[in-house]
């Protein structure tokens, strides 16, 4: 009778463990359902929109489309109805997908000229967190923070986007608005040197000269 009891209490045991172990699979898949048709319900959003409708440490998850810029001081995201202003872009990449492909277009002149450099501007729509003006220091005087606008990075970047997805990606047209005209030019990247901090301000002055 001992014997039969165990053999019992095994197999209840064992039903009890499958039991677990479904309910937990069955989480998990549910969880992944949830979190595809939160990412499939986000529509593409006008980068010029979000850089003016996020107020100061505000964030949002976006699906945004615009020109991708890299180079050696950074990535920007710009586009053709906002030249005076630009994105800062930080890749946390959830998917390698098209990573590898975004590289290539962005480095094609640099790999072609075997130097390093400013990229080539690239056609993308990515998908991730979007971020508004960074809040002061809370150490700084209240004055202070009130007329204080610190940029997410040396180019005077005023928004940030975190990169979780890449879409698409595409080569630039030559004849589209954000098409560089000659090597040094890029039309819809226009830095407001009101923005950049004194030292590349002066920089940039000087290189004009």
């Amino acid at each position: 009778m001992r014997q039969v009891g165990k053999q019992t209490n095994v197999r209840v045991a064992i039903s009890l463990v499958r039991k677990v172990h479904r309910i937990v699979w069955a989480l998990g898949l549910y969880v992944v359902v949830v979190q595809a048709a939160a990412q499939g319900h986000l529509t593409t959003s006008s980068l010029c929109d979000l850089q003016v409708q996020l107020t100061q440490g505000e964030h949002r998850p976006v699906r945004v489309e615009g020109v991708f810029l890299g180079g050696i001081e950074g990535s920007v995201l710009v586009a053709a109805g906002c030249s005076n202003r630009n994105t800062n872009v930080e890749f946390q990449l959830k998917s390698q997908r098209l990573w590898k492909r975004l590289n290539q277009l962005s480095n094609k002149t640099s790999a072609q000229r075997h130097a390093i450099g400013d990229g080539d501007p690239v056609r993308v729509v990515f998908e991730g967190e979007f971020y508004g003006p960074r809040v002061p220091d809370p150490k700084l005087p209240e004055k202070i923070r009130k007329i204080y606008h610190p940029a997410w990075d040396n180019q005077g970047s005023m928004t940030k986007l975190v990169v979780h997805s890449i879409l698409s990606v595409k080569t630039l047209p030559v004849n589209d608005p954000c098409a560089r005209t000659n090597s040094d030019d890029w039309p819809c990247y226009q830095r407001d040197p009101a923005l950049l901090p004194p030292s590349k301000t002066k920089t940039d002055g000087h290189s004009n000269d």
